[in-house]
């Protein structure tokens, strides 16, 4: 019974650890149930799991030493593949997330790995040819190195990565997510390879420096890719401010040279005129001023509201939208000091006037999107609806009022849609929130955002 409890308790402290990693990182919208039952059944399968473990190695007669590793190895892997699927499963997350996610992990497991196995080799210099894995010198080690490491990766590594997973798109970071896999891979072959090879003859610790520089590199590895993700996206922030600024100064331009253009033409139709009622032509006259009514063009650059960042993204968008024949109405009354950044409102405004121009150009000649900006009690109103003809949803998320989260919209483009994640995320900075509705009888797609106006 103790060498059953031993080789039980090994295996939980083992492996519970990464199989609750995986799940840290998303937020609870992403589980298909909800947090906690997955939490409880991730805790109930990996114990069980461990006496299953266990028992195998109990029942059977082990007396040489390479066979229990190779059940314990077995086993231990498809223990992997089974939470593996199990995780694919229950979160709702993109895929490549998902197995970013995995692979740090699994740098983890690689390193508590090598740490175990450092200290035995430099404390004993002759391997443990136990007919059992978890000795009680294993089974201290391994809790020794979960007390050390578990706390330091979810303070390092895991709360900065559920920030990072809730902001970056995977698709625009293909080559840094497959150096972060390969390089994973390569050190973590490498630590089981220098263990079962050279681990049976004592010499595993003359190996040690090379597994901790290359457990350094893929933390350096790691810091990078973190890092280029957030300049990326701030560099996208800035640009398309930049972009808005420039919009804005092209604006005042024209609507300067279009003044100058209408007094211009304003004098000549008073010239026409005056000559007319000296002459005594009325009708004349009334013929000419009625061709100068129908023949005038609506200016150019609408103004929407007060607000100059909220107009110009407007006259930008709104333009776009026409542009394509689409009919688009806007009703904004919001006053000229809005305290969001206007780097934000380009985030809130270009995702969803964007996703309202992609659902648009499914819906054959019946397109339309109505956009309804204003202040409310100290907070900023956004709502845009437009024509959709369909849209995937899942099932799972529960709506109030008809509207869900972004996580129950589910795009049909390859590697899956964050512009309403990006919209969600922008709304929280603010104490705000996001939510869509799709109706499926009147064809339409809504999107109603809060932003509260802090004063500062």
């Amino acid at each position: 019974m103790i060498v059953f409890l031993q080789n039980a308790a090994g295996f939980f402290i083992q492996f519970f650890p990464c199989a609750l990693m995986i799940f840290l990182p998303f937020p609870k919208e992403a589980y298909r149930f909800r947090r906690r039952s997955v939490f409880i059944g991730i805790t109930a399968a990996s114990v069980i799991m461990s006496a299953a473990f266990s028992a195998v190695l109990c029942l059977r007669d082990i007396e040489a030493y390479p066979r229990h590793v190779i059940i314990s190895n077995s086993f231990m892997t498809a223990a992997i593949l089974l939470i593996l699927a199990a995780y694919v499963w229950l979160v709702r997350e993109s895929l490549m997330k998902k197995v970013m996610v995995f692979f740090i992990v699994l740098f983890y497991a690689a390193t508590e790995f090598v740490a175990v196995n450092a200290v035995y080799a430099l404390f004993y210099t002759s391997p443990d040819t136990t007919a059992y894995p978890y000795t009680e010198t294993f089974l201290l080690l391994y809790a020794a190195a979960d007390a050390l490491l578990l706390p330091l990766m979810i303070m390092v590594v895991i709360r900065p990565l559920r920030e990072y997973i809730s902001q970056i798109e995977p698709q625009s970071m293909k080559r840094e997510f497959v150096v972060v896999i390969l390089s994973t891979l390569v050190y973590f072959a490498m630590a089981v390879y220098f263990d079962t090879v050279f681990g049976e003859i004592g010499i595993f610790r003359f190996y040690l420096p090379l597994l901790l520089f290359m457990m350094l590199d893929q933390m350096l590895i790691f810091w990078l890719v973190f890092r280029e993700s957030v300049r990326r996206k701030h560099d996208a922030e800035q640009r398309r401010a930049m972009e808005i600024r420039q919009l804005q100064y092209e604006m005042i331009v024209g609507d300067m040279e279009n003044t100058r253009r209408m007094r211009h033409d304003l004098r000549h139709h008073y010239n026409a005129l005056n000559d007319m009622l000296d002459q005594g032509q009325l009708e004349e006259m009334k013929a000419y001023l009625s061709k100068v009514i129908n023949t005038t063009v609506k200016r150019d650059s609408e103004i929407y509201c007060e607000n100059m960042t909220v107009n110009g993204l407007l006259q930008y968008y709104v333009g776009m939208i026409r542009d394509q024949g689409i009919a688009c109405e806007v009703h904004a009354e919001c006053g000229s000091l809005i305290s969001i950044e206007p780097a934000d409102l380009t985030v809130l405004l270009g995702n969803a006037m964007e996703n309202a121009v992609n659902a648009c150009k499914k819906c054959g000649d019946d397109r339309w999107v109505n956009v309804n900006i204003g202040t409310v009690q100290g907070s900023l109103a956004i709502e845009i609806s437009n024509s959709c003809k369909e849209i995937h949803l899942n099932r799972h998320y529960q709506t109030e009022d008809g509207f869900s989260p972004a996580e129950a919209f589910l795009s049909d483009r390859e590697g899956g849609g964050y512009g309403l994640r990006s919209i969600t995320h922008t709304a929280q900075k603010y104490d705000g929130s996001a939510k869509f509705r799709f109706d499926a009888e009147k064809e339409a797609f809504t999107a109603r955002i809060r932003l509260n106006m802090h004063t500062n």
